[in-house]
Protein backbone atom coordinates (compact mmCIF):
# COMPACT_ATOMS: atom_id res chain seq x y z
CA UNK A 1 0.00 0.00 0.00
CA UNK A 2 2.89 2.34 0.73
CA UNK A 3 4.30 1.67 -2.75
CA UNK A 4 0.91 2.39 -4.30
CA UNK A 5 0.63 5.57 -2.23
CA UNK A 6 4.14 6.58 -3.22
CA UNK A 7 3.13 6.21 -6.87
CA UNK A 8 -0.38 7.59 -6.45
CA UNK A 9 -1.92 8.50 -9.79
CA UNK A 10 0.36 6.05 -11.60
CA UNK A 11 -0.33 2.57 -12.84
CA UNK A 12 1.85 0.24 -10.77
CA UNK A 13 2.45 -3.28 -12.06
CA UNK A 14 2.36 -6.33 -9.85
CA UNK A 15 5.95 -7.03 -10.94
CA UNK A 16 6.95 -3.68 -9.43
CA UNK A 17 5.09 -4.48 -6.19
CA UNK A 18 6.55 -7.99 -6.08
CA UNK A 19 10.08 -6.62 -6.42
CA UNK A 20 9.35 -3.89 -3.90
CA UNK A 21 8.33 -6.27 -1.11
CA UNK A 22 10.40 -9.26 -2.26
CA UNK A 23 7.44 -11.59 -2.16
CA UNK A 24 6.14 -14.20 -4.54
CA UNK A 25 3.82 -12.77 -7.18
CA UNK A 26 0.96 -15.04 -6.07
CA UNK A 27 1.19 -13.61 -2.54
CA UNK A 28 1.07 -10.06 -3.88
CA UNK A 29 -1.94 -10.91 -6.06
CA UNK A 30 -3.70 -12.50 -3.09
CA UNK A 31 -3.24 -9.41 -0.93
CA UNK A 32 -4.22 -7.11 -3.81
CA UNK A 33 -7.40 -9.13 -4.26
CA UNK A 34 -8.34 -8.51 -0.62
CA UNK A 35 -7.54 -4.80 -0.94
CA UNK A 36 -9.70 -4.56 -4.08
CA UNK A 37 -12.56 -6.33 -2.30
CA UNK A 38 -12.27 -3.77 0.52
CA UNK A 39 -12.42 -0.91 -2.00
CA UNK A 40 -8.91 0.36 -1.21
CA UNK A 41 -7.26 -0.56 -4.51
CA UNK A 42 -8.36 -0.72 -8.12
CA UNK A 43 -6.75 -3.06 -10.62
CA UNK A 44 -6.72 -3.73 -14.31
CA UNK A 45 -5.90 -7.27 -15.40
CA UNK A 46 -4.14 -8.53 -18.44
CA UNK A 47 -0.88 -8.00 -20.22
CA UNK A 48 -0.77 -4.33 -19.29
CA UNK A 49 -2.32 -4.87 -15.87
CA UNK A 50 -1.76 -2.49 -13.02
CA UNK A 51 -2.91 -1.50 -9.55
CA UNK A 52 -3.55 1.87 -7.98
CA UNK A 53 -5.07 3.28 -4.82
CA UNK A 54 -8.80 3.91 -5.07
CA UNK A 55 -8.40 7.17 -3.15
CA UNK A 56 -5.55 9.33 -1.84
CA UNK A 57 -3.32 7.92 0.91
CA UNK A 58 -4.47 10.61 3.34
CA UNK A 59 -7.99 9.16 3.05
CA UNK A 60 -6.99 5.56 3.87
CA UNK A 61 -6.47 4.57 7.50
CA UNK A 62 -4.01 1.91 8.53
CA UNK A 63 -6.94 0.17 10.25
CA UNK A 64 -8.76 -0.18 6.93
CA UNK A 65 -5.70 -1.89 5.49
CA UNK A 66 -5.22 -4.10 8.55
CA UNK A 67 -8.83 -5.29 8.42
CA UNK A 68 -8.84 -5.70 4.64
CA UNK A 69 -5.97 -8.18 4.63
CA UNK A 70 -7.39 -10.25 7.51
CA UNK A 71 -4.27 -9.70 9.58
CA UNK A 72 -4.03 -11.90 12.67
CA UNK A 73 -4.33 -10.44 16.16
CA UNK A 74 -1.14 -8.76 17.33
CA UNK A 75 -0.76 -11.26 20.20
CA UNK A 76 -2.04 -14.75 20.73
CA UNK A 77 -2.00 -17.25 23.55
CA UNK A 78 -0.78 -20.76 22.98
CA UNK A 79 -3.00 -23.70 23.83
CA UNK A 80 -1.90 -25.76 26.78
CA UNK A 81 -3.64 -28.10 29.17
CA UNK A 82 -4.66 -26.77 32.55
CA UNK A 83 -3.01 -28.29 35.57
CA UNK A 84 -6.04 -28.64 37.84
CA UNK A 85 -3.97 -28.42 41.01
CA UNK A 86 -2.47 -25.06 39.99
CA UNK A 87 -4.52 -21.86 40.35
CA UNK A 88 -2.24 -20.00 37.97
CA UNK A 89 -2.66 -22.62 35.27
CA UNK A 90 -6.44 -22.54 35.67
CA UNK A 91 -6.82 -18.75 35.58
CA UNK A 92 -3.90 -17.49 33.50
CA UNK A 93 -5.42 -18.01 30.06
CA UNK A 94 -8.68 -16.28 30.96
CA UNK A 95 -6.81 -13.31 32.45
CA UNK A 96 -4.49 -13.05 29.45
CA UNK A 97 -7.36 -13.23 26.96
CA UNK A 98 -8.99 -10.22 28.61
CA UNK A 99 -5.72 -8.29 28.67
CA UNK A 100 -4.87 -9.08 25.06
CA UNK A 101 -8.38 -8.21 23.84
CA UNK A 102 -7.94 -4.79 25.47
CA UNK A 103 -4.53 -4.48 23.81
CA UNK A 104 -5.99 -5.43 20.43
CA UNK A 105 -8.75 -2.83 20.76
CA UNK A 106 -6.21 -0.13 21.68
CA UNK A 107 -3.98 -1.15 18.77
CA UNK A 108 -6.89 -0.99 16.31
CA UNK A 109 -8.05 2.35 17.70
CA UNK A 110 -4.57 3.76 17.11
CA UNK A 111 -4.45 2.33 13.58
CA UNK A 112 -7.76 4.05 12.93
CA UNK A 113 -6.11 7.38 13.76
CA UNK A 114 -3.13 6.86 11.48
CA UNK A 115 -3.22 7.29 7.73
CA UNK A 116 -1.38 5.59 4.89
CA UNK A 117 0.00 9.01 3.94
CA UNK A 118 2.24 8.85 7.04
CA UNK A 119 3.90 5.71 5.67
CA UNK A 120 4.25 7.30 2.25
CA UNK A 121 5.84 10.39 3.80
CA UNK A 122 8.41 8.19 5.57
CA UNK A 123 9.15 6.38 2.31
CA UNK A 124 9.65 9.68 0.49
CA UNK A 125 12.08 10.90 3.16
CA UNK A 126 14.24 7.76 2.99
CA UNK A 127 17.70 8.47 1.64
Amino acid sequence: MTALGYHYGEQVTSAHLTASVRAHESQVRSVLSKLVKAGLVTTARGRNGFSSLSRPANKISLLEIYKAVDAPPIFSIHQYPKEKTCRTSCTHREAMVELLEDTQRAFEARLGQRMLSEMVKKARSYK
